[in-house]
């Protein structure tokens, strides 16, 4: 009868991994020390003979307020639901661990454990997740092989109905003996065929390629304050904070040459007018996108390429781009400027392209992952669609005061024929030859009279009302890049240029790691820089001052994270998001293979059949016959010259032993069976003791009382088996005759331990001899 021990240790330890892969998820770890507190102070309690149990009636008060807690978070919270489910699940936990009484209550909380994880998998993408997932799947099937045996254990123990003091000490330790062998043994042979099912169900029977059923629940993307937004305002003034959260991977080839290094401007949207003070409908001052009339909704299927812009100009490199953007919450795809041809590559997608500012957009806010190809035609601080300009739409309200500004020579430049805001003309709105010089100048201005900050908890007293650009301009000289971008594109404006404050990322975090060769875009990449259209086209100008936007450190650590950032991705693209394209894209590799092994075995095959027919093997094969040849002779005489040593051997054995009055084929049986009888007896000659003639072996062991007493009970044993052999025909097989030989070694040690050795020649009269005192 069983004492089932490892039970309970086992059991927190599950509890722990299961609270903990829930924590990781939720990205809560004050849950994690609530929790995490409960089971351990319980832990203790039970392993030192403490614990209580709780009250039934305040375990459901305490359920009761954990239940109408989080219907409440359920209502008021913002986040997914199965976050608040998660966190409930947590409380239940605590609440039956503190009350546990019997079986059951260790069934609810295993029960309770894994619905825990299944929680936080749907939530989460996380390889550190998943490979602390895969450990509780393996511990939990432990653990509830555990729990069984410890089911049939009570039960059996109540039909006995025997107290624990009773059962035989020595029965426990017995039956323990081979328990956790036994119980490693099953849970790795259950564990194997799970884990080769579990390989079979992946390959063939992929997620499907379209929103799954767990999507509603799924984790929505949040909008951190420095992350991509499809407004720019100015209203709330307040400390932004970093957000290291990974937005997207982005591959780069220039040409059809990998891009390694170097910094990305990821276009998302455009926004081209300035709403001022008076603008109730769209909010007081802030940056919005005009509606464009020449805007386009396509279906593009996957794989297939879809060509937004056909009349294409002639020139410019060609940039290939394969993005994977996370979910975002807003419908703004992003990709180098110039953008041509779009192309999602394991789903359907349905987006809507402007041919007016470039800008590509799904028609829905993104709630789950994209991977998608685009490819971009110019440089990257310009492109050229010069004819497709929307000038007829509402105009941006500028402050007074952002005009006169702009019209400084200081900040718009000035040559040896004066000004250059005074000689363009200001109602002009084709590009004039100066606009290029202009808008490098202000951004000039800008990136040296101005500092960069992204706290501006003090600016609230200074802006007091204003234009907060006009503030900027004239009072703050701080910011971050939305005031650097939005001033630029103002004072431009203001001088009848055609410009607008383009949002994205700025990134130059490039991931070397072997296999990986691809960007990583964080939310802390978010930029806004502006477009100014001249008559060579629209170029990319970048006001803010330092330029400290994207910049990335290289390090040892850095490296270690872009590791572990490159198993992430993989670990999500190759498992979490297979699907039918995945399988296709698997068994076309794999055919593929096989094909070309085919054909490279075909051609092995051929070469093999030339070299057969040509002289050059028929010299080889002559020489190795008679090689063949050669070596059968030797083999033979080394076979019968071992048949004849190993015959004359067993003969003398059988001489050593006894066996000469035997016929000679039962000499030789019993010969190969005793071995190790004989190899004791040249054991035993060794020390100086040897068995006389007239001495029966039983007789011979018995008069071996002078041994070492383990020595001594191993050559009784020893002489049992062999009159077992030598009177009672038993027979040993070659596993027995092998652990009879370590048997020997043992006896060998022990001797020469307490005897010292005298020789292996004969002694006489009795043969016994009596050693001196230890």
């Amino acid at each position: 009868m069983y004492n089932i021990r490892q039970f309970k240790p086992v059991l927190y330890l599950l509890l722990m991994v299961g609270l903990s892969g829930f924590s990781l998820a939720a990205q809560s770890p004050g849950l994690w020390v609530l929790g995490a507190t409960g089971i351990l102070l319980n832990a203790w309690l039970v392993s030192t003979g403490r614990f209580v149990p709780m009250p039934r009636a305040l375990a459901n008060i305490v359920t009761l307020l954990a239940t109408l807690y989080s219907a409440q978070q359920m209502l008021t919270q913002s986040g997914p639901p199965v976050i608040v489910i998660g966190q409930f699940l947590v409380l239940l936990h605590l609440v039956k661990l503190w009350e546990q009484r019997a079986n059951r209550d260790y069934a609810q909380l295993l029960v309770l454990s894994l619905l825990l994880m299944v929680a936080a998998a749907i939530n989460t993408a996380s390889l550190v997740f998943g490979l602390l997932f895969i450990t509780y799947l393996f511990l939990s099937l432990y653990c509830c092989l555990l729990f069984h045996l410890k089911v049939e254990t009570d039960t059996a123990r109540a039909a006995l109905a025997l107290p624990e003091e009773i059962i035989s000490p020595q029965r426990l330790r017995q039956d323990q003996r081979y328990l956790s062998r036994s119980m490693r043994r099953l849970t790795g042979f259950v564990s194997v065929v799970a884990v080769f099912t579990a390989v079979v169900v992946f390959l063939f029977f992929p997620r499907g390629s379209g929103q799954n059923l767990l999507g509603p629940l799924q984790l929505r993307p949040s909008q951190a304050l420095t992350g991509f937004s499809d407004e720019v305002g100015f209203q709330k003034i307040a400390q932004i904070q970093q957000n290291d959260q990974i937005m997207a991977y982005v591959k780069v080839w220039k040409n059809d040459e990998p891009v390694e290094g170097g910094t990305l401007l990821l276009r998302g949207t455009t926004l081209d007018r300035y709403t001022g003070a008076d603008d109730s409908k769209r909010g007081r001052w802030q940056w919005v996108r005009s509606r464009y009339r020449q805007s386009s909704s396509y279906s593009v299927a996957p794989t297939e390429e879809y060509t937004l812009v056909r009349d294409l100009p002639e020139g410019g490199d060609r940039w290939r781009q394969v993005i994977h953007l996370n979910p975002t919450g807003t419908a703004t795809l992003f990709a180098l400027p110039g953008v041509i041809t779009f192309s999602p590559t394991k789903r359907s997608v349905e987006v809507r392209f402007s041919a007016t500012d470039s800008v590509l957009q799904t028609v829905s806010a993104l709630q789950q992952p994209l991977d998608y190809e685009v490819v971009s035609q110019g440089s990257l601080d310009g492109f050229g669609f010069n004819r497709y300009v929307d000038t007829s739409g509402p105009k941006s309200s500028i402050d007074p005061r952002i005009a006169e500004y702009a019209r400084r020579p200081d900040v718009s430049g000035e040559d040896a024929d004066g000004p250059l805001a005074a000689r363009r003309p200001a109602g002009q709105a084709v590009p004039h030859p100066l606009d290029a010089e202009i808008a490098a100048s202000i951004e000039r201005h800008l990136r040296t009279q101005f500092s960069y900050t992204l706290d501006l908890t003090d600016a609230r007293k200074i802006i007091a009302g204003q234009d907060p650009l006009a503030a900027f301009l004239y009072d703050l000289k701080r910011g971050h890049c939305e005031y650097f971008a939005g001033a630029m594109a103002l004072m431009c404006q203001s001088l009848g240029m055609q410009a607008r404050v383009v949002t994205g990322f700025k990134c130059d975090e490039f991931n070397d790691t072997p296999g990986a060769n691809y960007y990583i875009v964080r939310q802390a990449h978010a930029h806004a820089w502006v477009e100014v259209r001249t008559p060579d086209g629209w170029r990319t100008y970048d006001p803010t001052s330092g330029n400290e936007v994207g910049r990335t450190q290289v390090n040892m650590w850095q490296r270690v994270k872009h590791l572990f950032d490159y198993m992430e991705f993989t670990y999500a693209n190759s498992v979490i998001a297979f699907d039918n394209t995945n399988q296709e894209n698997l068994v076309n590799s794999v055919e593929t293979r096989m094909t070309n092994t085919m054909y490279r075995g075909v051609g092995w095959m051929q070469t093999l059949q030339a070299w057969l027919e040509s002289e050059q093997f028929d010299y080889i094969t002559s020489h190795i016959v008679f090689f063949m040849i050669g070596l059968i002779l030797i083999a033979l005489v080394v076979f019968v010259g071992w048949f004849l040593l190993e015959k004359w051997t067993l003969r003398r054995r059988a001489a050593r032993i006894g066996l000469e009055a035997l016929p000679p084929a039962e000499q030789l049986r019993l010969a190969r069976q005793l071995a190790f009888y004989d190899e004791m007896l040249r054991l035993l000659a060794r020390f100086g003791v040897t068995r006389p003639r007239h001495l029966t072996a039983l007789e011979f062991s018995r008069s071996l009382t002078f041994l070492p007493a383990a020595g001594y009970e191993t050559v009784r044993r020893l002489t049992h088996v062999y009159n077992r052999v030598r009177f009672g025909h038993s027979d040993l097989d070659a596993g027995q005759r092998r652990r009879l030989m370590t048997v020997i070694g043992r006896l060998e040690r022990e001797l020469d331990a307490n005897l010292p050795a005298r020789g292996a020649g004969p002694s006489r009269g009795t043969g016994l001899h009596t050693p001196a005192p230890a």
